[in-house]
């Protein structure tokens, strides 16, 4: 008995410095289904499991889904013109499997994330269909589940991909975000995929902006609030070096958040000798904001560089020197699976492998990479430049169109706006 009460005694230190689970994985087996006559609505796919297994992150591509290609090697038009997909499809595609949060997510408002997705997606719990669909191709896919969870119980997720094309924006289909040209019209989800748990009063989004001449930076931070109550909260913005972790500021502030979107901006003083972001020394500060509101915290950290880039007359000044651009096209050239990387490792070595030619630039040819490939550029101080996912000389006759790409942008800005390489 006496050993017994030792050993639960030791083991209980540990068992309460256990971090509670915020996020449930994604990643793994899945059932898929391809919908080539596109009946998957009408016949309820939403909800069930398929007899056909994938594993995602990966493609239909990987998976050899879809029709077999039967080319045979020669030196003919047809096989030199682009890439060629070894398996091809082109429609919806259903995603499901079972999951389970955790029970303690009761109080916690639920976000499916998928970080790259052609082109649109649709999304369904136990055959009950979420709220909304998303179509964008450069930045996540993501739904708010949580009228649809029941935390403790397993449940269906359903994720229909249809691929097919949505906007004329370029000709021949020769925009590089959605083209067979080099990356491939793929079907599946790429990068990160998870359901994470965020508190009713939370950070939705931080967007930072530096200014070198007072060597300051502004946070402006969206504040949701999914009760129906106006919520008091407080606010702190702490700025530390990324690597060295010196501490350069801190600011607070409190507010009121109503129901839905708020927006409260702090600004912090860096101090006259702050270091400036460049290719020579790309200095990076973590600047993280924390909202409290009752018992719950919610917290983000974004990282940025201190930088002013404009133009004088003819030349490019990046903090107050004039800079040259020395570059090359990516147009989301990855043969080898038809799909851009999301892992930094992968950036490095490009960026790695340019440099080592002389370069210090490259320009995203009507397409926007993944996260990973700013981060490492803003590590490794290379200067990139993004584009909208258009290629067209009838810009501008088609309305939808050109809303589609004024909202693309806005999600770009938004999702890669505190990147400084770029």
């Amino acid at each position: 008995m006496k050993n017994t009460l030792i050993a639960w005694l030791f083991c209980l230190p540990f068992a309460s410095c256990t971090s509670p689970v915020t996020q449930v994985d994604l990643s793994g087996q899945w059932t898929v289904c391809l919908d080539s006559t596109d009946v998957g609505m009408d016949a309820s796919f939403g909800g069930k499991l398929f007899d056909t297994s994938i594993t995602l992150p990966g493609t239909t591509d990987e998976a050899h889904l879809g029709t077999k290609c039967t080319l045979k090697p020669a030196l003919e038009k047809p096989q030199l013109l682009h890439l060629t997909r070894a398996y091809s499809y082109v429609g919806p595609a259903w995603y499901s499997r079972e999951i389970q949060v955790p029970s303690d997510w009761k109080n916690k408002d639920c976000i499916l994330h998928l970080e790259r997705v052609l082109w649109d997606t649709q999304v369904w719990i136990d055959g009950q269909k979420v709220e909304g669909h998303e179509e964008s191709l450069t930045t996540p896919h993501e739904y708010d589940l949580t009228p649809y969870i029941q935390p403790g119980k397993k449940q269906v997720l359903t994720v229909r991909v249809d691929n097919r094309k949505r906007y004329d924006m370029s000709v021949n289909d020769l925009a590089h975000a959605y083209t067979d040209a080099t990356q491939v019209k793929w079907n599946g989800i790429l990068g990160d995929m998870y359901i994470k748990a965020v508190e009713k009063t939370r950070i939705e989004s931080l967007q930072l902006y530096p200014d070198v001449a007072s060597r300051t930076v502004k946070a402006v931070v969206s504040v949701y609030n999914s009760s129906s109550q106006t919520a008091p909260v407080n606010l702190s913005l702490q700025v530390k070096g990324k690597d060295d972790s010196k501490s350069y500021a801190s600011v607070e502030a409190q507010a009121e958040a109503v129901k839905g979107y708020s927006t409260v901006e702090l600004t912090c003083q860096l101090g006259d000798n702050a270091p400036l972001w460049d290719e020579f020394n790309p200095y990076l500060y973590d600047a993280s904001v924390k909202l409290v509101s009752g018992k719950s915290t919610s917290l983000t950290t974004e990282t940025f560089g201190l930088r002013d880039i404009r133009h004088e007359g003819n030349k490019l000044v990046l903090n107050d020197k004039p800079i040259f651009l020395r570059g090359t096209l990516e147009c989301c050239i990855f043969p080898l699976t038809g799909t851009p990387p999301t892992d930094e490792a992968s950036w490095e070595e490009l960026y790695a492998s340019a440099r080592e030619y002389g370069m210090n630039h490259l320009r995203f040819h009507s397409w926007c990479p993944p996260e990973a490939a700013f981060n490492v550029a803003d590590e490794m101080g290379f200067y990139v430049q993004v584009e909208l996912p258009v290629w067209s000389v009838t810009l501008g006759k088609d309305s939808a169109t050109v809303e589609f790409l004024r909202a693309e942008a806005k999600r770009i800005s938004k999702e890669y706006g505190n990147n400084y390489s770029s």
